[in-house]
């Protein structure tokens, strides 16, 4: 019986792991967590990653990263942006990367030809 190795998608993996380096660079940074609105993410990371990301691209991949109980979101309260956290901390680092890869190996962004 051959098994299929999963696929996973460039683009989505690219999105996903330059978001969470971006987390782990503002702790470096000293930082608790990141702070930011949906369109300040969503510029970063379309100028560090050469995808066309909008901020309606950045909610989808948050909802997703937080039922999947990779991060955290925070209300940084009326006109303040959100703060974003990983849960690697909590898990382990190999658990937590794990969990990346599996998480990968099943969902691909519904937008990824799009943000090309």
């Amino acid at each position: 019986m051959v098994v299929a190795k999963p696929t996973i998608d460039e683009v989505t993996e690219l999105l996903v792991t330059s978001l969470l380096d971006l987390i782990a660079e503002r702790k470096v940074a000293g930082k608790r967590e990141l702070a930011a609105t949906m369109k300040t993410m969503a510029e970063f990371l379309s100028e560090r990653t050469g995808l066309a990301i909008t901020e309606r691209h950045m909610q989808v991949l948050m909802k997703t990263l937080s039922e999947a109980g990779l991060v955290t979101v925070g209300g940084g309260g009326i006109g303040l942006p959100n703060t974003y956290n990983t849960r690697e901390k909590e898990m382990g680092p190999e658990v937590f990367w794990n969990q990346v890869d599996a998480l990968l190996m099943v969902w691909q962004h519904p937008s990824r030809k799009a943000m090309r």
